[in-house]
């Protein structure tokens, strides 16, 4: 990879590269870990680590499209007070962002090293293009204050981290996220956690690929407990559909399969994928060979870190003994067509496509609509979006660990945003700062989607449900099972409800 790649964002790692760290003028906790110490910050009562070394720079030299490497051991104590890099990714123009020192990990901790306490290890979500542990939603104080050790990571996206690369590992990013885990088995002990009490949480991508490492012999050992919020969970490819995606791209690119070729590819070139997948986009017999889910950049089965589709290992027993909750929005798809004002412009025609891509029944449509499921073809087409990509894969993994033995608990997000004029409702990704009790976070982000006045009420419910959960197993309400399908429908007035997702089941059956 060339040196201008290797630069974009990389500030910190210019101080990885000059080995042994020094500390600058900082007065915070100071942690010894087994690579060597690291010096934080204490903001209001919490004992905050940013940027906390784990792996090497994986877009320089050898560590380009190669396994993740830990970091080397350093002298001194290092200053872990500012975020590190992200990974390389387009910003919302499609330009180059990140790429630098971003296998670095961010902690938040009630004590470190004077307690033993539940550890939450977060993987954020991005549809596997983007990737930001720095995110302020994801701001880890609220579990502090409640005796949780909250943690950070990151992991390659897109090219780097999904695609099918000849001479490359397969499934870096799965690599990526297994290597955070096992820094955590390893450190977090240091830090006032207990490695043997690890839950692992995401929301969309995050939780597809949780899907994944729970499905996963690799995973074993690392962690007891995962929270999967709106997994896309049916979102991997098999190893030919990999390899036809994978040619498809590099045909685009204009490189041969291999990894000096990709590894060569400046940031300007790589991320003009995003033209590939508008234009492919347009293409009916593209989007039915995925499968109607048009995300390009998926895990696939390698025959190493997925032996099968994830949610058939999960039904044969592979999470059996872990304890999982799992649940989704219940207007997912409304956060990609209002924003925008896309709702207003979908026409019939975006629906027959809907219906022409996934190969369900051409009358679902009428269905959806006599179900009371929308009125016009945008929220028709927002509601049929919502149950392919998230609502009924989430369902399958309900199902699979419940066929499989295993405990597992359903949520439903119901609360609906005044947003966009009132028409943002319950839209994906707005349970996260409700969780992390970010609601009142000062961000465009937050602000924007959240509307006027997020109920402060609805974040303690669901933020105590998610330290209940990672202390004890147990959320708070009845384990699932494919008789009742107890669910917990988190709103102003939370409570349980018995198969809130009887109508779209019917409608949209999964295999």
């Amino acid at each position: 990879m060339n040196r201008r790649q290797f630069l974009y964002g990389s500030a910190a790692m210019a101080l990885m590269s000059a080995m042994p760290f020094h500390a600058h003028a900082s007065e915070g906790p100071i942690v010894k870990t087994p690579k060597g110490s690291v010096r934080g910050l204490t903001l209001d009562g919490v004992h905050v680590f940013r940027g906390v070394p784990c792996g090497m720079p994986p877009y320089q030299g050898k560590h380009c499209l190669a396994l993740p490497e830990p970091v080397a051991p350093w002298n001194g104590v290092i200053d872990a007070v500012t975020f590190g890099d992200i990974p390389l990714q387009p910003d919302g123009k499609g330009k180059p962002l990140g790429g630098g020192d971003c296998l670095r990990l961010n902690i938040w901790t009630p004590a470190p090293g004077k307690t033993t306490c539940p550890v939450m290890v977060y993987i954020p979500g991005g549809g596997s293009t983007r990737c930001d542990n720095n995110d302020v939603r994801y701001d880890g104080s609220a579990f502090a204050r409640d005796g949780v050790v909250l943690v950070t990571i990151n992991y390659r996206v897109n090219v780097h981290g999904f695609l099918k690369i000849n001479g490359a590992p397969s499934n870096i990013a799965l690599r990526d996220m297994l290597f955070a885990l096992r820094w955590v088995q390893d450190n977090i002990a240091a830090f006032g956690g207990d490695p043997d009490n690890v839950t692992v949480f995401g929301q969309s991508a995050g939780a597809t690929h949780i899907t994944s490492l729970i499905s996963s012999d690799a995973s074993k050992g690392l962690f007891r407990r995962a929270v999967l919020q709106s997994p896309s969970a049916l979102s991997q490819y098999n190893a030919e559909l990999a390899s036809k995606v994978s040619a498809s791209l590099l045909d685009f690119y204009g490189v041969k399969n291999s990894r000096e070729a990709v590894a060569a590819l400046s940031p300007e070139k790589l991320l003009t994928f995003t033209s590939f997948i508008a234009e492919k986009n347009k293409d009916p017999k593209w989007c039915r060979m995925v499968g109607g889910n048009i995300s390009i950049f998926k895990p696939y089965v390698d025959g190493d870190i997925l032996l099968k589709r994830p949610v058939d290992a999960i039904a044969e027993g592979a999470a059996r003994g872990l304890e999982i909750m799992v649940g989704s929005a219940e207007q997912e798809w409304r956060l990609y067509t209002v924003p925008s004002g896309a709702i207003d412009r979908i026409g019939e025609k975006e629906l027959k496509g809907f219906v022409d891509a996934t190969g369900f029944p051409a009358d679902i449509v009428d269905r959806y609509r006599k179900a009371g499921r929308g009125d016009t073809p945008g929220d028709l087409f927002s509601a049929l979006q919502s149950d392919f990509i998230f609502r009924m894969p989430a369902n399958k993994v309900l199902e699979s660990q419940a066929k499989a033995g295993g405990k597992v608990w359903a949520y439903s997000f119901a609360w609906k945003s005044d947003a966009v004029n009132g028409k943002m409702g319950a839209a994906h990704s707005l349970d996260v700062p409700f969780v992390f009790k970010t609601h009142r976070k000062d961000s465009p982000r937050v602000k924007n989607t959240l509307g006027s006045n997020p109920p402060d009420s609805l974040a303690e419910t669901m933020h105590s449900a998610w330290v209940r959960f990672a202390s004890t197993g147990n959320p708070g309400w009845t384990p699932f099972d494919t008789g009742r399908r107890m669910t917990m429908r988190f709103d102003t007035e939370s409570k349980e409800v018995s198969n809130p997702w009887k109508t779209e089941r019917e409608n949209m059956p999964m295999k």
